[in-house]
């Protein structure tokens, strides 16, 4: 199985998906809080450790770091590919280990919208 994710180019987790050919993708639910979305989607790695005191997190097989906490499932992926877009850049990769964690729904960005980000 494949997965395929984009990053904007001046992001930190492009240049570490560049720098290590991996990257892991955990599907959260809708049972996440806007702390964690924030935490980590609205900080750069660059200026801030995101997993520092973190409780609901595993590392996969490849070592690196994974949310367990309001999380359907988790991927490990190994980069086969790379496209560069205008602003992003399109990573394609081949799992390499998966985890079912809930069968909570997942976190969809329409539900975010609606139901998480507008609230806060």
């Amino acid at each position: 199985m494949q997965i395929a994710i984009s990053c904007q180019n001046w992001n930190y987790t492009k240049e570490i998906i560049e720098k290590t050919g991996e990257f892991n993708l955990s599907v959260l639910t809708e049972n996440v809080d806007f702390a964690t979305i924030k935490r980590f989607g609205m900080q750069s790695g660059r200026e801030v450790d995101k997993f520092e005191g973190f409780k609901g997190l595993s590392r996969s097989h490849n070592g690196l770091y994974a949310l367990t906490e309001n999380t359907n499932v988790t991927f490990s992926v190994k980069v086969n590919k790379k496209i560069e877009l205008s602003t992003h850049t399109m990573f394609i990769g081949e799992v390499t280990e998966s985890a079912k964690l809930s069968d909570d729904k997942p976190c969809t960005y329409a539900y975010y919208h609606s139901n998480i980000k507008n609230k806060n």
